[in-house]
């Protein structure tokens, strides 16, 4: 019942979003002078050939970001528990942002560690990988929205559908990588 709610909360803010999103020039990148991030996020993952595994979970997490160069590094950590089952993921990612219209278009890949216990099972530890995609909303001058899926591969292969808020920083001063340098 719980997760019905929050479920519907989701949708409702994924319409209502576009409506409260920060204007931004139409010329502008809206991405051009962030060089950090640091995020929260909530989400389901959907798993698949998951020994122990079978039922969708609700999972939250943490994220931070560093600009490198033309894109970002990223951090970060999922983890939940439902069913019997607890899940546990720390993700290390390089990512590129590609400004549309507005919005800030993301694409990722990375390494993972994750921890799982299935229903009625021992704890395991696997390496694995990922990819993924999703979109980024500024609604205000250092609140942006960020939408995601990521594919994750070992163990089995599981789907992270998640919604968040994530702070983005812009630098300053005139160091190494500062535009006008």
């Amino acid at each position: 019942m719980i997760r019905h709610h929050w479920s519907l909360f989701l949708f409702f803010l994924t319409l209502s979003l576009p409506v409260q999103v920060y204007a931004q020039q139409p010329d502008a990148d809206p991405n051009a002078n962030i060089t950090s991030e640091f995020g929260f996020h909530l989400g389901n993952l959907l798993p698949a050939q998951i020994d122990g595994v079978t039922e969708i979970m609700p999972l939250w997490g943490l994220r931070g970001g560093y600009r490198m160069g033309q894109g970002f590094v990223e951090f970060g950590g999922i983890g939940g528990n439902a069913r019997g089952a607890e899940w546990t993921n720390l993700h290390l990612s390089l990512r590129a942002d590609m400004p549309i219209e507005g919005l800030v278009g993301i694409l990722y890949f990375g390494a993972d560690a994750t921890q799982f216990k299935g229903a009625g099972k021992e704890k395991k530890i696997f390496g694995g990988g990922h990819v993924g995609g999703g979109l980024y909303a500024n609604i205000s001058p250092t609140v942006w929205f960020r939408g995601e899926m990521k594919f994750n591969v070992n163990p089995g292969t599981s789907l992270y559908i998640g919604f968040g808020f994530v702070f983005r920083f812009q630098g300053g001063g005139s160091g190494a990588g500062s535009p006008g340098t």
